[in-house]
């Protein structure tokens, strides 16, 4: 139900580039934040809001931290079926709000189920 720490740290060593970001990630805090958003997730349809909750507690996954989480909660989202009525400005903001501890987890997954669509909804 989670992605792959290790697949995302070497998807962001591919992509970070092409975006002219800094590729760097942290696999270490990767598999952290990873590993808390399958501990928040109940089901499949809390992940999306579990990956943006953890990625923002952990900002060190990515040098690029907004860029590359909106990047892994909108590729996950899909993988998993849904789509987010939700630009990547507005995802970014969330994770920063997280970041900054503006925002809990429950207000995270009220956020993300508002936005939350059947895939091609």
């Amino acid at each position: 139900m989670i992605p792959d720490p290790d697949a995302i740290a070497k998807a962001c060593a591919v992509i970070a580039p092409e975006l002219g970001v800094d590729p760097r990630a942290s696999e270490a805090a990767i598999r952290v934040a990873l590993r808390e958003a399958d501990h928040l997730a109940n089901d499949v349809f809390d992940v999306p809001a579990a990956l943006l909750f953890s990625l923002g507690r952990h900002p060190r996954c990515f040098s690029a931290f907004r860029a590359m989480s909106v990047l892994v909660v909108e590729w996950h989202t899909k993988t998993l079926g849904f789509k987010l009525e939700a630009s990547r400005p507005e995802l970014a903001d969330v994770l920063t709000r997280v970041a900054l501890d503006e925002l809990t987890h429950d207000e995270v997954k009220s956020w993300v189920a508002a936005r939350m669509l059947p895939f091609g909804g």
